[in-house]
C-alpha cells in the first residue's frame, strides 16, 4: 500500500480502510478534527476489553 496522505483513528481502522473523511495529512488542523466522530465496529471489542495494540480504550456511554 502506497501512502496517501489518509488519517485514521487507529491502525485497525487503517488496515480495515476505514479513513477520517475528508482529512488528509496535508490539510488537517486542530480544528479541523472537532465535531469527528470515532469509527467504530465489531473490531473494537479487542481494545475495549485491554486485550487489543496497544490502545488499552475503554468505552463510554454517550447520551
Amino acid at each position: 500500500m502506497l501512502p496517501n496522505g489518509q488519517l485514521y483513528d487507529c491502525d485497525f481502522n487503517q488496515m480495515l480502510d476505514m479513513p477520517l473523511p475528508g482529512c488528509t495529512i496535508a490539510d488537517v488542523m486542530p480544528e479541523s478534527l472537532a465535531g469527528h466522530s470515532i469509527h467504530t465496529g465489531d473490531h473494537c471489542f479487542g481494545c475495549t476489553a485491554g486485550n487489543g495494540s496497544s490502545c488499552g480504550g475503554a468505552t463510554t456511554a454517550v447520551s
